[in-house]
């Protein structure tokens, strides 16, 4: 794609699922890049997958609830390749246990919301902050941000996470207005069912087949699906595209 080769990138949740493939399209693409997340073996897994690019990746571990390890992250790249043109915000507070605390308003857990609001609104926020003057140093950047169809279907989905990725949208359309202006572009992406390890291991397979009845192609996502639109819209190619909420959930949901 236009507009990547020797760009510089952080992809956060860098370790595995979307991310990794991101960090493998991006390398693909000519482009250096630092992988971060929060498990140093996931990240190491992926420089050994990577190893033919190694000196066009770096790996940092660090944790979207700690501010102070947000802004090493940031140096650490910049640091490292001089210069900074993109974020892909892909890490998000998905684990297991707390999800399945994650219930109906009327039974709400205050720290539940807490900690999604602490890592997938705030955190993703204060990656943005950091990543902003660097950006405007290099001319400019794109920052986009993994969101949900959760973000739409409350009624289904578990409701802290949901009200966790609409913020995330209000986020990125603030970013994206108040920012235009140094050439800075922020857009997030909504997948639908994407086949990461995790959904594999923890979705029983009638789930899946329900799911792949609702979805308008004959396939649930792969995490390479996701990639390909995370690298479209960091690359030259999206120049004219900010503000925006995309679905790629291959027609489980149909909006404009």
């Amino acid at each position: 794609m236009e507009g990547l080769k020797n760009k510089v990138f952080i992809v956060t949740g860098g370790g595995s699922g979307i991310g990794a493939a991101t960090v493998q399209r991006l390398l693909a693409e000519g482009a250096r890049v630092t992988a971060a997340g929060t498990n140093a073996e996931k990240l190491a897994r992926t420089r050994e997958q990577e190893s033919d690019a190694a000196d066009r990746l770096l790996t940092v571990q660090f944790d979207l609830r700690d501010e102070g390890s947000i802004t090493s992250l940031i140096a650490q790249t910049t640091d490292h390749f001089g210069r900074l043109d993109g974020v892909a915000n892909v890490a998000a507070a998905v684990s297991a246990d707390l999800m399945a605390r994650d219930q109906g308003v009327d039974t709400m857990d205050p720290e539940v919301w807490a900690e999604m609001m602490r890592i997938n609104v705030i955190g993703a926020g204060l990656v943005i902050r950091e990543s902003l003057p660097a950006m405007v140093a290099s001319g400019g950047g794109s920052i986009v941000s993994v969101s949900s169809l959760a973000a739409w279907e409350p009624e289904s989905a578990p409701v802290a996470y949901s009200s966790s990725k609409i913020a995330l949208h209000a986020l990125t359309r603030h970013t994206a207005q108040a920012w235009g202006r140094k050439n800075i572009r922020a857009n997030a992406v909504a997948p639908g069912v994407v086949l990461t390890e995790n959904v594999r291991a923890g979705t029983p397979p009638e789930v899946r087949e329900a799911l792949l009845g609702k979805t308008a192609l004959p396939r649930l996502g792969e995490p390479e699906d996701l990639a390909s639109m995370l690298a479209f819209l960091l690359s030259a190619e999206s120049a004219w595209i900010t503000g925006q909420i995309l679905s790629v959930d291959g027609g489980l949901t149909m909006r404009e």
